[in-house]
């Protein structure tokens, strides 16, 4: 194969309808459209590709590149190799000391959401307007701290999905579910009431959960991913929150918060990994690193001021 086209794209996704979720298969389309891109400007061939010719690719993309995206696109000629029934190169040396020159490179912190703990929520809530708008942003927040959720498994939220009483919530889809087997997330007395608030309001009683509004009316359509961060920044920038907290909240800080304050309250990592449907510690381990810190000097200073 001398040449990466567009027909080769279609071919490798056309083969993994039903196979991958639609947004695996965007996300890689996305990333080997940037592989064969770079590969024309460079005169290199991307189909199969050479060991040298991936990691050239990834000295070049860790100048302008988060870690995260080299190695998510690295992860994305792989998969094409696969599904194309090519050798993969991505094993050879070359690239394993690509990565590594990528990872000595990016000495930074991995950059982490502002949590949106639960004295943020009440401010949250309590500022989103008595409209059909504010009452549905106020339950996007709510049903997105107490289940954990990322915004895509939001965005996702069907009625049918709710117990009768609102009391749980079943999360048919994630990342790290691809079987979709699910999850059932519980909620808390507030959320349920601001939940039944916004059920009643909007009037329908199946479909997408989280809709969007036009000219005040529903459009059947769920929310995307993207309108379901923008709707949370714009609420948390309603609020009186702290100096940047609210320019920091992201559609990510719900399950952020929520673990930090499951933390706090001296829930230890197995029973947090259960609620937001964490299949290692180190994640959850990443995401309360702060809390826990904050805490454990907490408590030091308070036996220390006692004794």
């Amino acid at each position: 194969m001398q040449e990466f086209s567009e027909a080769d794209l279609l071919r490798i996704f056309e083969r993994c309808q039903g196979a991958y979720a639609e947004r695996t298969i965007r996300s890689y389309r996305n990333d080997l459209g940037h592989f064969r891109a770079w590969c024309e400007a460079t005169g290199t061939r991307a189909l199969p590709a050479s060991p040298q010719t991936i990691a050239a690719f990834i000295d070049d993309q860790t100048q302008t590149k988060a870690l995260s995206t080299v190695k998510r696109r690295v992860e994305a000629v792989k998969f094409a190799h696969r599904m194309l029934d090519l050798p993969s190169p991505v094993a050879h040396s070359e690239v394993r000391l690509a990565l590594r020159r990528a990872l000595r490179a990016n000495r930074a912190r991995p950059k982490q959401s502002q949590g949106l703990t639960h004295a943020m929520l009440d401010r949250i809530v309590a500022a989103c307007p008595d409209t059909i708008a504010g009452k549905r942003d106020a339950a996007i927040v709510c049903v997105g701290y107490d289940s954990l959720a990322r915004s895509y498994e939001l965005s996702q939220l069907k009625v049918e999905h709710l117990a009768e009483d609102c009391a749980t919530l079943l999360i048919s889809r994630a990342k790290n579910d691809p079987s979709g087997v699910g999850r059932i997330a519980y909620l808390s007395t507030r959320t349920r009431e601001v939940l039944c608030t916004w059920l009643e309001e909007s009037g329908f009683a199946t479909g997408p959960l989280f809709q969007g509004l036009h000219t005040r009316k529903l459009s059947g359509r769920p929310l995307s991913t993207s309108a379901i961060r923008r709707l949370v920044k714009r609420a948390a920038m309603r609020a009186d929150l702290k100096d940047g907290d609210a320019e920091r909240i992201s559609g990510h800080s719900m399950r952020v918060g929520a673990a930090q304050d499951m933390m706090i309250a001296g829930l230890d990592h197995i029973a947090i990994m259960q609620a937001g449907g964490w299949k290692t510690v180190d994640v959850v381990a990443r995401y309360v690193e702060n809390a826990a810190a904050r805490n454990l000097h907490q408590r030091r200073w308070t036996h220390l001021a006692q004794s």
